[in-house]
């Protein structure tokens, strides 16, 4: 029998998104994560310079746990859900999520066997400091193999969060125009599995330090200011007095979503601790700088936004992006939901942008979960942004940064713009 990781590394959509829904049932939920993270570690981006594989698979994770505890898929039970839909539709829908995740990753192009992970280091045991310089010198030189082996001594010998810390400062010096330097490391660091979980962890790794010694900068801008420690976590914080700038991130989110992703992800980073206020200061005038000009609230409000221009219209639907879950779901938003569903999915975006000033109460949790269907079951398998924006925007609806209005505006424009059938 093929395994899910041989199934998404011989690129077999079919059969991984099968395998996924038996994985489901069969094994532990972190074992699944595991396998999913370590095929993700095996996408070689041969059109941009960086891989979004670990960023739609913390994307999904995501998704999974607003939508309540379930089990066979979680590892541990939410704090919260800030989705509350009936189970008819709640698990089938989590399941179509993973089984798009493993889909998607084996619709992307992968390395070459001789040219991917590497697996034959082992650790070293030396102090934390000699490893932490090590570990940031091989990155600065862009030694891979050096940064990967220092990286693997770190996670295995209980410095696991002096890593990632120190990879997160050294990620936030230059995060590009999009801000990928910054997000694709927060994000694979938070799906990083344990390092009793050797091939997978290491792979991981490799992954990781693969992409930093291309994006890091070989020396420390002079007017980055770094942490002084990174040994224990940093004062939780929050983005929460730049809700102007957040607003803007997400109406302004420019190609393919990266500044509400970018927005995101350091409000995350703040509120773990694993970034410093001068860190967070930093990434906020980065992405700033993105965005560009900053335009008052009330130019943001949704009203407004639909008054001044309207979204894209389509000349056909999207295609089906076909998983076991999927006919479940979209027959469930049929049969209970129809009117939000088929307006969703009109030709002409201002079918469904009329409807949301009538949205109301309950109506808010199902439209969400409608939209996370939308990103995740129509359009291409090879797809990523759709679901990353998708799950950021929303998730800063959970923590009081944007409104519900806005945030289902500009997901409903986002997906107008982006969601192209294969």
């Amino acid at each position: 029998m093929v395994s899910l990781f041989k199934a998404i590394i011989k690129c077999d959509e079919t059969q991984s998104a099968e395998l996924a829904k038996d994985m489901m049932k069969k094994t532990r939920p972190v074992a699944l994560w595991t396998i999913l993270m370590h095929a993700a570690a095996w996408h070689e981006q041969r059109t941009f310079d960086t891989a979004h594989s670990t960023i739609a698979t913390y994307a999904t994770h995501r998704m999974v746990e607003e939508l309540g505890h379930n089990e066979d898929i979680l590892v541990e039970k939410p704090k919260s859900s800030p989705i509350t839909i009936p189970d008819e539709i709640k698990l089938p829908l989590q399941q179509a999520l993973v089984e798009r995740n493993a889909r998607h990753l084996a619709a992307i192009d992968h390395w070459k066997q001789d040219q991917g992970p590497r697996y034959n280091i082992d650790a070293q045991r030396d102090s934390p400091d000699n490893l932490i310089h090590a570990y940031t010198q091989s990155i600065r030189e862009r030694s891979l193999m050096g940064a990967l082996r220092a990286a693997f001594s770190l996670t295995t010998y209980d410095e696991t969060l002096r890593f990632i810390r120190r990879t997160l400062t050294l990620a936030s010096e230059k995060p590009d125009s999009l801000g990928h330097g910054f997000i694709m490391p927060f994000s694979l660091l938070v799906e990083l599995p344990d390092a009793r979980f050797t091939l997978p962890h290491k792979a991981i790794l490799w992954h990781l330090a693969e992409y930093l010694v291309r994006k890091v900068p070989t020396r420390q801008p002079t007017d980055f200011q770094s942490e002084d420690t990174h040994k224990k976590l940093a004062p939780s914080s929050d983005l929460s007095k730049y809700t102007d700038l957040i607003a803007n991130s997400v109406v302004n989110y420019g190609i393919l979503g990266h500044n509400g992703i970018f927005a995101h992800r350091i409000d995350e980073a703040a509120r773990k601790g694993l970034i410093g206020s001068k860190v967070v200061q930093w990434l906020i005038e980065t992405l700033q700088r993105n965005i560009g000009e900053i335009k008052g609230i009330n130019e943001l409000e949704p009203s407004v936004l639909i008054q001044k221009a309207k979204g894209d219209d389509w000349e056909e639907i999207p295609s089906h992006i076909e998983v076991p879950h999927a006919d479940a779901v979209r027959s469930w938003f049929d049969d209970h939901y129809s009117e939000c569903w088929t307006s969703m999915l009109d030709l002409k975006s201002a079918t469904f942008e009329g409807m949301i000033d009538d949205m109301k109460g309950k109506d808010w949790d199902l439209i969400r979960a409608a939209q996370y269907a939308m990103c995740s079951l129509h359009g291409s398998p090879q797809a990523s942004h759709v679901v990353i924006f998708t799950q950021s925007v929303w998730n800063l609806v959970d923590k009081n940064l944007i409104t519900k209005e806005l945030a289902v505006l500009q997901v409903h424009r986002m997906l107008r713009e982006y969601l192209k059938g294969r």
